[in-house]
């Protein structure tokens, strides 16, 4: 961005402050452009203290406003992470907050209106720093405006959801602040204005003058900000609770300490018309309440990023970025315009809605015969539709959309794909087979994908007179949710067909991590050990409720038998049969799964291990006193233990002692090359929550790797976090 001739320059190491007098009408705004030495605005400790020197230094004398925007793609990116896992003590976590709270407090000081121009994301302290100015103006091109705090196990810091408050009330700033964090979303532009996060949208071509354009308007009355509804509604805590615990089942002290926030500073009816923005601003700054709220925002703020959870949460972070930049193609591929999908089922069709959805291509559906292929087409149309109730997709994009997904019952249908994907039943032979007749009617260069979930892609490969062409790329279900896809390249993959799938996840909007070809690869190779070691402990005579909710304490998403019953019996017996093959003594097959396989049957109500109150099924409970009617294996972890009498403690320690005991495997044979890659692939494909780091964390914190290992499974157990520790063991270790 190019200033005029009178404009001046202040620097620091991490950022530069270029200011310049823009004139419109009679009007005079000082337009500051803050332009980062990284490329992207990060509000490093250096950076922040050279905001607080700036802005305590303008003068604005004659000045009729003052416009903020960024250089580069981002408007703000928050705080430096890298930075708090440094501090340790107390002490030092409040100065940490409060020096950052300071030097944008000195925006709200400023005597004029204020105005942001947020050219790209603005999130965390990014938007928190917009938050401090009186007007908010995004071009139509932001994608990412949000306080995702809450999702680190922290608070946002610098006064956010004070200020939120103020502008969009208690029930807008809560689902911002802790329902869209927990989910990990933003707002784009157009929601954000919607949802009045900012007070207009511009076009990006020439937006920064568009802005000063729109600000002087508004400061000559011609302009009025398109304000959130401010009609004072009851705001009931208890709801946005309810709506964290169906993701997060275990109380979290970062949302209490939002809702606690909410309540000090809602001023109900007292709100402000925002007919003098600035006036009020000036009038509530420095005021005691505002100092409450001050005081309490950079105690909490601290007190969280002491905690075990905020420490496993920016591990987490930094290990999502670290898979984010693994999975980047090595060169650039051409688009895909043309795709196969091999299979009719529920899985087949989510993968080809999203095929033609994400990529713009035309997808075309193999089955085996006409009945199945017209299946296919209704379960096609019947997604769609959803889609477009939901209001996720048009009319027209719907209809787009159908016309360029096809099923019929030849593969030769598929001969132009540039890409064939199967999603066959899970049989060896079976997908062999589908890879003939596939190769014999697709071009030479055609990459084939296999999303087996438990298969070895080199097996498979086999069938094949181009095995480099195929790669194991393993959805995770629901497909248009969960962000995962395991990438299995074999010993013959070539680097050509590896960069295509690693382009394709991009293309996809996943994330792509490279697994090891072993059995059942990563994810489904972690659950199934728990899977194994819960079922055995029932099938051998445990309370199906102590076992099963062993684990609540610690935050997963959901119990190990309710997910069970969601990602289906015959599929984890199947995968359990593969695994057993391998290694017999960490995945016996489960009697009373197997029991329950054999007597569901077509057409049937799905059968289930849990009512919906969290009960056992009567069906279940049948299969589980046949299962313990026969001879059943001891756990291999505690050989000797009497099921019939294991406590919740007792169920948790082995629980977790078992997936250490498998991660450390998964490490040691190549299945996954770094821990962050498990722990990536724990959230992103199985809905752990950040807030333990994924699953790698917990383990170390609960003591369970050094029971499994003799050590942590991370370098001092995660990031050098300071506390204590649960267990002796670890404790021992500690010291």
């Amino acid at each position: 961005m190019t200033l005029g001739a009178d404009s001046h320059t202040a620097y620091s190491p991490d950022l530069t402050f270029e200011t310049a007098v823009e004139t419109r009408g009679d009007r005079r705004i000082l337009l500051i452009v803050i332009t980062p030495a990284s490329g992207i605005l990060v509000w490093t400790p250096s950076a922040i203290d050279m905001l607080d020197t700036f802005v305590s230094s303008l003068d604005v004398t004659g000045i009729d406003a003052i416009a903020f925007t960024a250089a580069g793609r981002v408007f703000g990116a928050g705080a430096d992470l890298k930075d708090f896992l440094h501090v340790t003590e107390r002490e030092d976590a409040i100065e940490t907050a409060a020096r950052a709270y300071r030097a944008f407090a000195g925006i709200s000081a400023l005597p004029v209106p204020t105005f942001s121009l947020i050219n790209g994301a603005a999130l965390g302290g990014g938007y928190e720093f917009a938050l401090r100015t009186d007007y908010r103006v995004a071009a139509d091109s932001v994608s990412a405006i949000g306080l995702p705090e809450v999702n680190l196990g922290l608070i946002p810091g610098w006064g956010g959801v004070t200020l939120l408050n103020d502008v969009v009330g208690p029930e807008q700033t809560a689902a911002t602040a802790v329902l869209d964090s927990i989910a990990n979303r933003s707002a784009n532009a157009a929601r954000a204005l919607r949802i009045g996060l900012v007070d207009a949208v511009l076009p990006t071509d020439n937006f920064v003058s568009a802005g000063l354009d729109w600000a002087a308007r508004v400061l000559d009355g011609r302009e009025s900000p398109a304000a959130a509804a401010q009609v004072p509604t009851p705001f009931d805590p208890e709801q946005v609770r309810a709506r964290v615990a169906k993701r997060i089942p275990t109380p979290l002290s970062q949302v209490e300490a939002v809702l606690e926030l909410i309540a000090r500073s809602d001023r109900g009816e007292d709100r402000p018309a925002f007919a003098d923005r600035t006036t009020d601003r000036l009038a509530r700054f420095g005021s005691g309440e505002h100092q409450v709220a001050e005081a309490y925002t950079i105690e909490t703020f601290a007190d969280l990023l002491l905690t075990d959870e905020a420490r496993a949460s920016i591990y987490a972070f930094f290990a999502l970025q670290s898979v984010t930049k693994r999975a980047r193609p090595g060169t650039r591929t051409p688009p895909i315009t043309e795709v196969g999908v091999v299979g009719g089922g529920l899985m087949a069709t989510q993968l080809a809605v999203v095929f033609a959805t994400k990529l713009g291509a035309r997808v075309r559906i193999a089955e085996v015969d006409e009945a199945r292929a017209a299946a296919a087409q209704e379960r096609v149309n019947s997604l769609l539709e959803a889609a477009e109730r939901r209001g996720s997709l048009t009319a027209d994009a719907r209809a787009d959309l159908a016309a360029r997904i096809t099923a019929s019952a030849s593969k030769a249908d598929l001969a132009d794909s540039e890409i064939v994907i199967e999603a066959v039943f899970e049989d060896l032979e079976v997908k062999r087979q589908v890879w003939r007749e596939v190769e014999a009617v697709v071009a030479p260069d055609a990459v084939l994908l296999t999303n087996t979930s438990s298969l070895l892609v080199s097996e498979q490969a086999q069938a094949l007179e181009r095995p480099e062409r195929l790669v194991g790329f393993h959805f995770f279900n629901p497909v248009a949710v969960l962000p995962l896809v395991e990438l299995i390249f074999t010993e013959r993959t070539s680097e050509a067909t590896a960069d295509t799938a690693r382009a394709l996840a991009k293309g996809l909007d996943k994330t792509g991590i490279v697994v090891g070809d072993h059995p059942a690869f990563l994810v489904n190779r972690l659950l199934s050990r728990l899977f194994a070691d819960v079922l055995t402990l029932i099938d051998s005579g445990a309370d199906v409720p102590t076992v099963d909710n062993a684990l609540t304490s610690d935050g997963l998403p959901m119990t190990p038998l309710t997910l069970l019953d969601y990602v289906g019996h015959a599929v984890q017996l199947h995968i359990f049969e593969t695994l057993h093959d391998h290694w017999p003594e960490r995945f016996p097959v489960s009697a009373s799964l197997n029991a329950l396989v054999a007597q569901q049957h077509p057409g049937q109500p799905r059968l289930r291990y849990l009512e919906k109150d969290g009960s056992v099924t009567a069906v279940a409970q049948a299969a589980i006193d046949a299962a313990r009617a026969g001879e059943h294996p001891s756990l291999a972890q505690a050989p000797g233990l009497d099921a019939t009498s294991v406590t919740a403690d007792q169920a948790r320690t082995l629980l977790l002692t078992g997936l250490a005991d498998e991660v450390s495997r998964l490490l040691a044979d190549g299945t996954a090359a770094h821990t962050e890659d498990i722990d990536a692939a724990m959230i992103l494909g199985a809905n752990y929550p950040r807030h333990i780091g994924g699953i790698i964390p917990l383990l170390d914190r609960s003591g369970a790797s050094v029971l499994a290992t003799g050590d942590f499974l991370l370098a001092d157990g995660i990031a050098n976090v300071p506390g204590d520790r649960t267990t002796s063991t670890t404790d021992s270790k500690a010291e």
